[in-house]
């Protein structure tokens, strides 16, 4: 999410009255047919070397649609970008000769994307600053990188210096919203499908759900002083003091695994409607391991073995999932790699908050009591389960033994101390799901809508975990995080006494 470079910074001017113009392609007209060409261009380009199937001449033709989708969806930002960076976590899935093209694209989507000009993002900053602060408003920010470190579908991000109130300065990054965006954002809700038809012709996949699902919550990444609030509480799940929920679930014999702790949340100084102001953290972006480029993995990274790496990474990225749903009510919706970094001492950094599923008491227990349910291979039990959690109609008829056939890969992650992803399993997972002998399940299952992101951020996770390959202590999270679950696995204990919890804590 961020270029590591020293840079040289100046203070912002005084404000200048300017209207501010829109620095996207806002018209629906002009946005989709540039989204239409993508898979125009691919076929073509496939027709003209057909002929001549060279391996250089197909590579030379993939790596050029790649290209091309990286430089569209960047440049449209809003919603298309949105989905193209959601869309990066599943490449695990593709077949790798359609995967390999893609994967830098849409990895570098998730990292950048063509930026606002300079004097557009100080305009914005210094209307929203002078709004909350008034005329001394430059007392706090008192210096602002030209450079944008980090550029994004909604917004981007540059390096600041920000003096708190006991006149401490400290280094920031300053998220600045596009102009305009709002606008292209809402163009998008009505083309996010035909994206979804563009990203399933070049990955054989039908994202078609996740694009409505998409469509509908987007707007809500607007707004920054709610992201800020959510950032705010999101920090508390890992403090050093046990959470209630954590110490329930440790009395309860179900510990969460090693690692809590070692999540950072960068502290928030300022948030206003475009403009979100917090704490600067220097690391290396998830992409690096991903990539094997070792040589800017920071310190307590490096020393590691590639394979050790990712299953510190793969289980620092669980606690950065399930905790903050457990402890919280908010549960990370975008996880892509931009979106988390490698900080020195073997940490992990996490960013970005303006898509978040709301899990008012933790993660819903029927989530947990279905995955038990068809781990024992209780088919009635999975049925009832389904309808209680919204998934399945109460008159809806379904197959018993269907249904645990159909989930079981899912919940199979759970069954045992820790589970192994692979780019191969998340294959087989999706080439599971579609089956045909399966249709008449998934037509009766439907996940309600107030469980749209977290079941969306359930999958990320996994297409994270697929692309690193890492072994991940599934279980222990389910069992710690989860309280459906943790209560159909574990046997029941005396129950826990006030002190008794303030005691594991």
């Amino acid at each position: 999410m961020t270029d590591r470079r020293q840079v040289q910074q100046r203070p912002l001017p005084a404000l200048v009255e300017s209207r501010e113009r829109p620095v996207l392609p806002a018209g629906a007209l002009r946005r989709t047919s540039r989204l239409a060409m993508l898979p125009l261009r691919h076929a073509a380009r496939t027709a003209a070397v057909a002929s001549r199937l060279s391996r250089a001449a197909t590579d030379q033709v993939a790596a050029r649609t790649a290209e091309q989708v990286f430089t569209t969806l960047g440049e449209l930002k809003g919603g298309v970008a949105k989905l193209g960076q959601a869309m990066s976590v599943f490449e695990a899935a593709m077949p790798e000769e359609v995967a390999a093209p893609y994967r830098s694209a849409l990895r570098r989507l998730t990292d950048a994307a063509p930026a606002m000009p300079a004097e557009v993002a100080r305009r914005v900053v210094a209307a929203d600053l002078a709004a909350v602060y008034g005329p001394g408003w430059q007392d706090r920010l008192v210096a602002f990188d030209d450079t944008p470190a980090a550029a994004a579908s909604i917004g981007q991000v540059h390096r600041g210096q920000w003096r708190m109130d006991g006149g401490q300065v400290v280094q920031v990054a300053v998220k600045v919203q596009y102009p305009g965006v709002g606008q292209a954002l809402r163009s998008d809700l009505r083309q996010a499908r035909l994206l979804a038809r563009v990203m399933a012709r070049l990955t054989r996949l039908n994202v078609s759900g996740l694009a409505d699902e998409l469509a509908g919550r987007i707007v809500e990444e607007l707004d920054y002083v709610r992201e800020g609030r959510v950032q705010a509480a999101v920090a508390t799940a890992f403090a050093d003091r046990l959470p209630t929920e954590l110490a329930a679930a440790r009395a309860a014999g179900a510990p969460e695994p090693p690692g809590r702790t070692n999540i950072t949340v960068p502290a928030v100084y300022a948030a206003t409607p475009r403009v979100l102001i917090t704490r600067w953290l220097d690391g290396a972006p998830l992409s690096a391991l991903l990539d094997g480029r070792a040589d800017l993995l920071p310190e307590g990274w490096r020393e590691l073995g590639p394979g050790e790496a990712a299953d510190r990474a793969a289980r620092l990225l669980g606690h950065a999932i399930y905790a903050p749903a457990a402890c919280t009510g908010w549960m990370h919706a975008d996880l892509h790699a931009g979106n988390f970094l490698l900080l020195a001492g073997g940490r992990l950094g996490m960013l970005d908050f303006g898509a978040v599923a709301a899990t008012p008491g933790g993660i819903p227990a029927p989530f947990g009591q279905l995955a038990a349910a068809v781990l024992a291979g209780d088919g009635p039990a999975a049925i009832r389960l389904a309808q209680q959690a919204g998934a399945l109609a109460p008159d809806a008829e379904a197959d018993p033994r269907l249904i645990i056939e159909l989930l079981h890969p899912l919940a199979a992650t759970g069954a045992e101390a820790s589970f192994t992803y692979s780019r191969a399993w998340l294959r087989g997972l999706m080439a599971h799901l579609t089956q045909p002998r399966f249709g008449p399940a998934l037509r009766t299952l439907t996940p309600p809508p107030q469980y749209a992101l977290l079941w969306r951020a359930t999958l990320s996770a996994a297409g994270l975990f697929a692309q690193l390959g890492a072994t991940v202590p599934t279980r222990g999270f389910h069992l710690a995080y989860s309280p459906g679950f943790r209560g159909s696995i574990l046997p029941v204990r005396p129950r826990q006494t006030d002190e008794t919890l303030r005691h594991a804590s």
